[in-house]
């Protein structure tokens, strides 16, 4: 950033932003991806460099006023919400749920298919261990897979809940903390690793995030206890 600043201020030496400083400052902003706190950061030291060009206080106050009139008509934007992919085969998609299960610090909400990877087990009753709430939404069909862990889960202290129609309780999603959400095709089995093209969307989009709480809180309110 500060080779970039550095270049705007020479370009202040004649008075003049040319055509090719402005093309050639472009191309370096586009470069360098500047995040929005950076680009605040390049303006505030622009206005400011502007500012020790005039000796008068009235001049300074004019580049004050240019300053905040700009901060006002800049369009409002937010910060890019962080989202990440994962694929299998491979553990690529194992390894984010099981990160984000061992980061969690309140709460889990799981609503899947069916969980048998006895990997994801282990850190599910990691997290109840640390005092970590978690919830379970799966198919009811599911629970009497051989190598089904919900039984296992529901004994040692997660809230478990079943769907009880004709039908698969199908999603494949979970909510961290209500800040992190991983969804996408990904069965929390050990096959879906190690043979399956499956996938895992991982974001903090607040949006998303929301419409998946509201989804799993309906799906919540209407599933049936699971009982062994």
């Amino acid at each position: 950033m500060n080779t970039t600043l550095d270049n705007l201020k020479t370009s202040l030496e004649d008075r003049i932003l040319s055509k090719g400083e402005k093309k050639a400052l472009k191309a370096v902003i586009k470069e360098k991806q500047f995040s929005k706190h950076d680009l605040n950061r390049l303006r505030s030291e622009i206005f400011k460099e502007a500012r020790s060009h005039f000796t008068e206080y009235k001049q300074q106050q004019i580049i004050d006023w240019l300053e905040e009139a700009n901060k006002l008509l800049l369009p409002v934007t937010e910060e890019k919400a962080s989202c990440l992919s994962y694929f299998s085969p491979g553990n690529d998609c194992l390894d984010a749920i099981c990160n984000q299960i061992s980061y969690a610090v309140n709460t889990i909400d799981i609503c899947v298919f069916t969980i048998s990877d006895n990997q994801i087990r282990d850190k599910i009753i990691y997290a109840l261990s640390k005092g970590v709430k978690v919830r379970i939404i799966t198919d009811d069909d599911k629970t009497m897979d051989l190598g089904s862990d919900v039984e296992y889960l529901s004994k040692h202290g997660a809230h478990v809940k079943i769907d009880n129609t004709n039908h698969h309780m199908h999603h494949k999603f979970a909510i961290f903390d209500q800040k992190i959400l991983l969804t996408g095709s990904y069965n929390w089995t050990r096959s879906a690793a190690q043979y399956n093209q499956e996938n895992i969307l991982e974001t903090e989009d607040p949006k998303a995030i929301l419409d998946y709480q509201n989804e799993f809180n309906r799906l919540w309110k209407n599933m049936q206890e699971f009982t062994s």
